[in-house]
């Protein structure tokens, strides 16, 4: 136990004969993982290898604190390391007080929509409270607990489904066009 390293675990795939696994994996007798809330509360960047052409990331937001820390933090690694990535630019006031829905877009970047969780929309004024009751440290919630969070959760989903929809066929919209 005391050689253990947190996230290494044994490659089931060491030493397997297949074609369709990158060899990568079948020659290293050990694999490391990283918990995407270790490294930045989000997996932006397993979505975002050049391979998978993403277009389109929705973030819903479930952070303690700024809603906007994790977009925030993803563009800046992003620019770091020259991965495709729109621009964030927060409005004055919106940390404390966000809408229920943001989208940031770029040229020849993924479109980025972020719905942060606890917003003026399905909060009100009680933001504050919400993110209270809801801290990252803290026992079991309580069934109602659990069913306020659910309702909370699917007002922004089902409040900005036109939009989400609209966003989506802007891009289904550019990719038919360069056909």
């Amino acid at each position: 136990m005391a050689l253990w390293i947190w996230g290494r675990k044994y490659d089931f795939l060491h030493n397997m004969t297949a074609e369709a696994v990158p060899a990568a994996l079948l020659e290293s007798e050990m694999r490391d993982f990283e918990d995407a809330g270790l490294l930045l509360n989000s997996p932006y960047f397993s979505v975002l290898r050049k391979e998978r052409n993403t277009e389109l990331i929705i973030s819903l937001d479930f952070s303690d604190g700024d809603p906007f820390t994790t977009v925030k933090d993803a563009a800046k690694m992003c620019k770091e390391r020259n991965i495709p990535f729109p621009e964030v630019i927060i409005p004055d006031g919106h940390s404390e007080k966000p809408e229920d829905f943001y989208v940031f877009k770029g040229k020849n970047v993924p479109t980025v929509i972020h719905i942060p969780l606890f917003n003026v929309v399905n909060c009100g004024d009680t933001i504050e409270d919400w993110r209270k009751r809801y801290g990252t440290f803290q026992g079991a919630y309580s069934a109602e607990m659990i069913t306020d969070l659910i309702e909370v959760a699917g007002k922004n989903i089902s409040n900005n489904k036109a939009k989400v929809v609209e966003e989506i066929n802007a891009i289904v919209g550019q990719n038919t066009s360069r056909r």
